[in-house]
């Protein structure tokens, strides 16, 4: 099975076999249609030996991007893949979501979907992508959650709109008092999400008076790990384990 994540910076794309995620790959599209249908067909050629050694061909895709869908489909249909997009509004345990079913992004009924399956039953997800999300989970039901600006848009905007800093990268942060303005700029975003991370999650807990795990995903999400509190639990894949418990439901039940 392939299991693509489109999100809204990158393309994640990952290849299961024998249950087990074998190889990730992950594309950089801007959101161009004509550079991700340049992208997929050179990710066709240049992995068509492990493609055609897949025993399912089957692909399901989670989509923030719908103007892409279209052309995913038409490729991997092309390359005889049965082919599915994730719908908020029929998965089986859509019943268990609170939140509105038409405004939800599939990565985060994804994630949802990771600790359903697992049974796990109090949990919060965060999520560093292009946005930030919380994903709240309460007695095995979604209770919703929220969302803010992620780091590295937030670091472009910066950037963008001060026209005397300079070039920094977001990264982990010893010292929040620094001596030059690329490593005052890395600890002001490096604390100043760590503090609101641990800030919501804090509410969060407070607010809805349950014990819950803490899982944290996405490509920034380890740098952060150390510093959380609730000891959480990071997960990298965690999206693309969720896209394929999807899957498994829809093709093989």
């Amino acid at each position: 099975m392939i299991v693509i994540d489109i999100g809204n910076t990158n393309i994640v794309i990952g290849f299961y076999t024998k249950n087990q995620l074998n190889k990730v790959i992950r594309l950089n599209t801007e959101k161009k249609i004509h550079i991700a249908q340049k992208e997929i067909n050179k990710f066709f050629k240049s992995n068509k030996k492990l493609i055609n050694n897949l025993k399912d061909r089957f692909c399901i895709l989670s989509s923030v991007v719908p103007s892409l869908n279209l052309i995913f489909k038409n490729i991997f249909q092309k390359n005889k893949f049965k082919f599915y997009v994730i719908n908020p509004k029929k998965i089986p345990f859509r019943h268990s979501i609170n939140y509105n079913l038409n405004q939800i992004g599939s990565d985060r009924i994804a994630n949802y979907a990771y600790v359903y399956s697992k049974k796990i039953k109090n949990c919060i997800i965060v999520d560093f992508g292009t946005a930030t999300t919380f994903d709240v989970i309460k007695n095995n039901k979604y209770l919703g959650g929220l969302i803010f600006p992620g780091i590295n848009l937030s670091m472009d905007t910066l950037l963008k709109n001060a026209e005397l800093l300079k070039n920094s990268k977001i990264a982990k942060s010893n010292k929040i008092v620094n001596k030059n303005t690329s490593a005052s700029i890395q600890s002001g975003f490096y604390f100043g999400y760590l503090h609101a991370v641990n800030g919501i999650l804090k509410q969060i807990i407070n607010d809805n008076n349950f014990k819950s795990k803490v899982y944290i995903t996405g490509g920034l999400g380890k740098i952060f790990k150390d510093k959380i509190i609730y000891k959480p639990i990071y997960k990298e894949h965690l999206t693309l384990e969720g896209i394929r418990e999807i899957g498994k439901k829809h093709f093989y039940e």
